[in-house]
C-alpha cells in the first residue's frame, strides 16, 4: 500500500493542537505516525507507492521524547535554492514568535487546484522546446511527487486574446456565401488540434491523472453577434472622448445556439479523453477591446446561463457553469455609479439555480468581493484568470474564500514573445505590428528558442507548496489573522490537517499552532514548529476533532476611544460550561493590532485614525462565538521610528476617496493593503510628531512594475509645500513586489503634516518610516 500522505496522530481528548504529548513508553510505538508527503497520482495509487520522499520534519518531536515520530511533516521553499525540502528543527524551548489558531468547528471553501490557462501563446512557446525538454518542464509544472503539481487548467473556448499565430479564430467558422449556421454543421476543433492544444493536455494528464480542466469562450462566433465579427469592436460612449464600450454584441436569437455550441465543445473534447468539468458563462462580458471580446447584457446573462443548463441536462453532461469571469469591481462596488455590478443577474431565482460558481479575475476592484459574494450567495469562488505570481496572494485569495487560482499566459519566450494582445482601442489595429511589439517577459516559464530550453521562476516552488498537499477532498477552516509577519491558511480532510505558512519576515519565525483551544498537550509541554525566513511552508497532521458541546459564550465590550500609536490594551472574556480550553482569536486584523490566543488580551496601538470595528471570535474547537467592538481612534502624528501604512494618509488628493483605484489590497503589501494608481500631482499627507529638530532618514516603500525606473517620481514636502526631498523609484520587478528607497530630510519639532507628492506616476506606496 502507498505510504500515508501525513504524520499522523490519533487524540484522546476532545481537542488537540500540535503543542505536546505525553512521553512514549520505553519499547513502545506511537499509535500513528508517517511521513509528510505530496499527493500521489492515481496510477502510483494503484501499483503501490514506492517513489521520493518529500521530507520528514525532525522538529515536530515533543521535547522529552527524543524516540518518537514527528507528529507534524512537510516541507517549505523559499525558492529554487530551497524547493520542498523536509522541514527545519526547532530548537528545544524556542521562543514562541505568534501562534496560529485552526478553529475546525467553521469550514469554508472546498480546494480546486491551483494551475495556469492552456493558451496559444503559451503551448506555442512549449512546443518550440525538444521532446524530451518539453516533457521535463511540464513534469515540473504538474506532477504532484516530482513537480509543483499543478491540477486546474484553463481551456480557450476558440480564440482568446493571447494567441501567437493569426488569425483569431471561433470552432464555428462559416465558408463563403454562408451566413448562419444554427445547426452548427461547421463546428470543429481541429484549429486546437493542429495547434497542439490537445497534445499539451494530454501530457499534462500524463503527468498528473488527477489533473481538472474548465474552459471559457472570449467570444461567440462572429456571426452569432450583431456586428458579425469575432473581434472586439470598441465606440466611444455618447458624451466621452475617453471612454468606449464594446459594440459587437450577442444577437438575442443565438442564445440558445450558443448554448449548444457550448454542448458540442464539451463534448468534442470528451471524444478526446478530456473531461472539462466547467465552463465560465464569457470571458469578461462587455469587455471594451478590439481583441477578441463580446457584450452580452444582464438579462442575456441570465437566459443564457438557464439555456446552457438546460443544454446540459438534455445532454447529460454534469459540466458547471462559472458566471461572470471578470473584475472583482465588475461584479459589485457600493462606492462606484460605474461598475457593471453584475451580481444582478442573481436576481432571476432561475440563473441563480443555474449557477454552480462565480469566478473572478483581479484586476480591478478589492479582492473581498470574493468573501462578500460567497456569504450572499452561498456559491464557490474561483480565480480563473491572473497573471499574479507571488504565492502570498494565493494564500490571501484562499483566506477569502477562492477555491481555486488559475494564472494566465505564463510561457513565452526569451524576448516576451509573440503575442496578439494589446490595450489599444482602434478598430483598424495593425495586428502584425501587435504582434512584433507587445512582449510579455519574465512569465512563470521562459523558454529559450534558440537552445530550446526552459526556465521558472522561482515562485514556482513555493507555488507547489499548495498544489503538492491539498486535494479536492480538503476543505478550508477558519485560523486566525496575519501576526508577526506570518500568515496561515488551513484545511481540514477529515482528520488531517495541512496547514501552509508564510513567513514574510527576514527572520526564521516560531509559530505555535492551536487546534480548537486545547492550550495544553497532555505532556504538559510546549510543541513548536518552525518557518524559515522567507519561506512557504506546508505541514500536516492527524488530529481527532472535539466534539460539539456547549458552545462558549463571549462578554460584550463596550465601545473604546483610544489614541492613534498609542498602545492600549483590553481583555476578551469568555466561558464554557464545560470547562474546554479556549483560544481567542481573530480572522481578520487592522495594522497594529493584535490578540493573545490564550488569555484574550488584546493590544491596539493603531496605525489609522477614524471608526474602527474589530470582530473577535472564541473557540472550544467544537463551537465559537463572536464579539464586535467598536474603536473610535483619535488622530496623533507618528512618532519617529513608526512605520506608517500608506493607507494612513491624514488627507490627500487626486483620487476617488472609497474607490477601487485607490487603497488596494496587496499581499505583497506590509499591512495588506497599498496606495495604487498614482499619477502626477496626486499627493498624500501624514501627520507626524517631530521630538527634536534634525535630519531623519526618510524609507519609502515602493514597488514598479512598469519594467523602467521611474526617475524623480516622488518629493517629500513640508506643510508649506517647501520640497524636503525628491526620489526615484526603481523597477521593482512587479506591483507586489517592494523595495525601500531611502533619502535624508531635514525636519523642524512638532506635530506636523507632511506630504508625499507624485511628480509623477506609474509605482505603489506601501509605507513611510522617519527614523
Amino acid at each position: 500500500m502507498k505510504r500515508s500522505m501525513t504524520a499522523v496522530l490519533a487524540v484522546a481528548s476532545t481537542a488537540m493542537m500540535f503543542l505536546a504529548a505525553a512521553p512514549t513508553p520505553a519499547g513502545a510505538q506511537p499509535r500513528l505516525t508517517g511521513e509528510a508527503e505530496p499527493r500521489a497520482t492515481s496510477r502510483e495509487q494503484a501499483r503501490g507507492n514506492s517513489g521520493e520522499q518529500a521530507g520528514e520534519n525532525s522538529g515536530g518531536q515533543a521535547r522529552g521524547n527524543s524516540g518518537a515520530k514527528p507528529w507534524v511533516t512537510g516541507s517549505y521553499s523559499t525558492g529554487a535554492a530551497n524547493a520542498w525540502v523536509p522541514l527545519p528543527k526547532t530548537a528545544p524551548g524556542a521562543k514562541v514568535d505568534t501562534t496560529v489558531v485552526v478553529d475546525p468547528s467553521q469550514e469554508r471553501q472546498q480546494y480546486s487546484g491551483i494551475g495556469f490557462s492552456i493558451d496559444e501563446t503559451s503551448v506555442s512557446n512549449l512546443w518550440k522546446l525538444t521532446p524530451a525538454e518539453r516533457e521535463k518542464a511540464v513534469k515540473l509544472l504538474v506532477d504532484p511527487r516530482h513537480g509543483a503539481g499543478f491540477d486546474r487548467f484553463r481551456l480557450t473556448i476558440g480564440s482568446p486574446d493571447l494567441i501567437e499565430h493569426l488569425p483569431f479564430w471561433s470552432y464555428d467558422e462559416l465558408p463563403p456565401g454562408v451566413t448562419e449556421d444554427f445547426e452548427l454543421k461547421y463546428f470543429s476543433i481541429q484549429r486546437d488540434i493542429d495547434l497542439h492544444m490537445v497534445d499539451t493536455i494530454k501530457l499534462i494528464q500524463k503527468h498528473n491523472p488527477q489533473a481538472t480542466f474548465f474552459a471559457s469562450a472570449w467570444s461567440a462566433p462572429a456571426w452569432m453577434k450583431t456586428n458579425n465579427r469575432f473581434t472586439g469592436e470598441v465606440a466611444l460612449k455618447p458624451g466621452s472622448t475617453t471612454e468606449h464600450y464594446q459594440v459587437g454584441k450577442l444577437r438575442d436569437d443565438c442564445i440558445d445556439v450558443l448554448a449548444r455550441y457550448y454542448v458540442k465543445y464539451i463534448q468534442s473534447m470528451r471524444q478526446h479523453g478530456i473531461n472539462v468539468d466547467a465552463i465560465t458563462l464569457l470571458n469578461e462580458p462587455g469587455m471594451d477591446v478590439v481583441y477578441p471580446a463580446m457584450d452580452i447584457s444582464v438579462e442575456q446573462q441570465q437566459k443564457l446561463s438557464v439555456a446552457i443548463k438546460r443544454e446540459f441536462a438534455k445532454n447529460r453532461l454534469k459540466t458547471q457553469l462559472y458566471v461572470h469571469d471578470f473584475n472583482f469591481w465588475d461584479w459589485r462596488d457600493p462606492n462606484s455609479t460605474t461598475t457593471k455590478n453584475y451580481y444582478r443577474i442573481f436576481n432571476d431565482p432561475a440563473t441563480r439555480k443555474a449557477a454552480d460558481a462565480i469566478a473572478f479575475h483581479p484586476y480591478w476592484g478589492d479582492p473581498a468581493v470574493m468573501r462578500d459574494a460567497y456569504q450572499q450567495f452561498g456559491k464557490p469562488v474561483h480565480m480563473t484568470e491572473t497573471s499574479d505570481l507571488n504565492p502570498a496572494t494565493v494564500l490571501s485569495y484562499f483566506r477569502l474564500n477562492a477555491g481555486s487560482y488559475t494564472l494566465w499566459a505564463q510561457a513565452t519566450d526569451q524576448t516576451g514573445g509573440t503575442l496578439h494582445w494589446t490595450d489599444k482601442r482602434d478598430n483598424n489595429v495593425d495586428w502584425e505590428e501587435v504582434g512584433r511589439t507587445t512582449k510579455w517577459p519574465d512569465r512563470l516559464v521562459k523558454v529559450n528558442t534558440e537552445t530550446k530550453t526552459f526556465s521558472v521562476r522561482d515562485e514556482l516552488y513555493p507555488l507547489g507548496q499548495f498544489a503538492r498537499y491539498l486535494t479536492p477532498h480538503d476543505v478550508r477552516v477558519e485560523s486566525s489573522a496575519p501576526a508577526a509577519g506570518v500568515s496561515n491558511v488551513v484545511y481540514r480532510d477529515g482528520s488531517k490537517f495541512t496547514a501552509i505558512l508564510a513567513n514574510s519576515t527576514d527572520q526564521t519565525r516560531n509559530i505555535r499552532i492551536v487546534l480548537g483551544g486545547n492550550a495544553q498537550g497532555p505532556g504538559g509541554g510546549t510543541q513548536i514548529v518552525t518557518v524559515p525566513a522567507h519561506a512557504f511552508a506546508t505541514y500536516q497532521w492527524k488530529a481527532d476533532v472535539p466534539r460539539r458541546d456547549h458552545a462558549p459564550v463571549l462578554r460584550s465590550v463596550p465601545p473604546l476611544t483610544v489614541d492613534q500609536y498609542a498602545t492600549t490594551q483590553f481583555r476578551l472574556q469568555a466561558t464554557d460550561r464545560d470547562r474546554d480550553h479556549l483560544a481567542y482569536y481573530a480572522t481578520e486584523l487592522s495594522t497594529g493590532v493584535s490578540v493573545d490566543a490564550s488569555t484574550g488580551v488584546v493590544t491596539l496601538n493603531p496605525a489609522t485614525a477614524g471608526v474602527q470595528r474589530l470582530t473577535f471570535h472564541v473557540t472550544d474547537g467544537a463551537s465559537r462565538d463572536t464579539v464586535t467592538v467598536e474603536v473610535t481612534v483619535r488622530p496623533k502624528g507618528a512618532p519617529i521610528g513608526v512605520r506608517v501604512e500608506a493607507e494612513s494618509y491624514a488627507e490627500q488628493h487626486g483620487w476617488t476617496e472609497g474607490g477601487a483605484n485607490f487603497v488596494e489590497s496587496n499581499a505583497g503589501a506590509s499591512g495588506g493593503r497599498n496606495i495604487g494608481w498614482t499619477a502626477a500631482g496626486n499627493w498624500l499627507s501624514y501627520r507626524v510628531d517631530v521630538a527634536r529638530a534634525g535630519t531623519y532618514d526618510l524609507e519609502l516603500r515602493v514597488a514598479n512594475g512598469t519594467g523602467a525606473a521611474v526617475t524623480d517620481a516622488i518629493s517629500f514636502r513640508d506643510a508649506a509645500g517647501t520640497k524636503l526631498a525628491t526620489v526615484s523609484v526603481p523597477d521593482t520587478g512587479g506591483w507586489a513586489t517592494y523595495q525601500s528607497v531611502h533619502v535624508p530630510v531635514t525636519l523642524a519639532a512638532g506635530d506636523q503634516l507632511l506630504t508625499v507628492y507624485c511628480e509623477t506616476g506609474g509605482f505603489n506606496l506601501d509605507y513611510l518610516t522617519l527614523s
